[in-house]
């Protein structure tokens, strides 16, 4: 059973390998909200945890594909057993970290050696010319003698344990401080048309994202997202709203202007879901 963490009433996957199998599994999509370790200064690349829409979660939770939890208020200090799990990753963490900065270290040198090389030319011809304007007598060969190393043989200082990098976990280590939690989503009559019409779409095989992007309630992609492109912009109404030509014009040129179909979804008074496709076809 996946763990889906409820958040101030949103929905995250922490857990890697559930990220990944609800994709592949369940054409749940998600959105990727936090930053790589390793490059947290930007926003095109974004990593763990994954959120979910509240139709997502709801879905999985009915499906059940998942379970709602969240965090217990911790009172009591740690066990001697967590105390000791802790400072074991610590310890594995660093080992790996070091690792890792002497790989990176070496493949640095590798990429720097004609630099490095010249440096050091540079460095044993001003020492020699020390010693010739001291009066010692020096081979002129040696000037022209070339510095080579190997990049291997080099040895590499481990970092200390005070430059180690602190690990933030991405899923709680202690599975035992969570506990089941409520979810609250939907509640509101445009909240259940929205879910039961995102549930009719992913029940006919497609898989489905946030549509804000595109002025709309959801995309619709016949296939994963990495692989197609949406075909659908789904728009949520009212059943029998009425909506002045001004709006379905421009509810048709907002599909024309990204080369995809705007879909007017709406739930009949038989709870049944409606369409009303629209293509801009121009005046000719």
């Amino acid at each position: 059973m996946i763990n889906v963490v409820i958040l101030n009433s949103h929905a995250f996957i922490w857990n890697l390998d559930d990220a990944c199998k609800v994709r592949e599994e369940c054409r749940i999509v998600g959105s990727l909200v936090g930053c790589l370790p390793r490059a947290p200064s930007q926003n095109v690349q974004l990593g763990l945890p994954m959120q979910l829409l509240p139709e997502e979660a709801t879905l999985m939770f009915e499906k059940g594909f998942a379970t709602p939890v969240e965090e217990c208020d911790i009172k009591e200090k740690p066990s001697k057993e967590q105390v000791k799990q802790y400072e074991n990753f610590m310890i594995q963490h660093y080992e790996e970290q070091a690792e890792i900065c002497k790989v990176e270290r070496r493949e640095e040198m590798v990429a720097l050696k004609e630099k490095i090389i010249e440096g050091k030319m540079k460095k044993r011809n001003k020492m020699l010319e020390q010693r010739k304007a001291a009066g010692e007598e020096v081979d002129d060969a040696e000037f022209e003698e070339k510095i080579d190393f190997d990049v291997n043989t080099i040895r590499i200082d481990t970092i200390p344990k005070s430059s180690m990098l602190v690990q933030t976990f991405i899923d709680s280590p202690w599975p035992d401080i969570m506990k089941p939690a409520e979810w609250k989503f939907p509640q509101t009559t445009a909240e259940k048309h929205r879910y039961q019409i995102f549930k009719d779409l992913w029940e006919q095989g497609n898989y489905l994202t946030s549509g804000s992007k595109f002025g709309g309630d959801f995309l619709v992609y016949p296939g994963d997202p990495h692989l197609f492109h949406s075909f659908y912009i789904a728009v949520c109404m009212p059943y029998q709203e009425e909506f002045c030509a001004l709006d379905l014009i421009s509810k048709g040129r907002l599909g024309a202007n990204v080369k995809k179909t705007v879909a007017l979804c709406c739930v009949d008074n038989d709870c049944i879901v409606k369409y009303t496709s629209l293509q801009w076809t121009g005046m000719r």
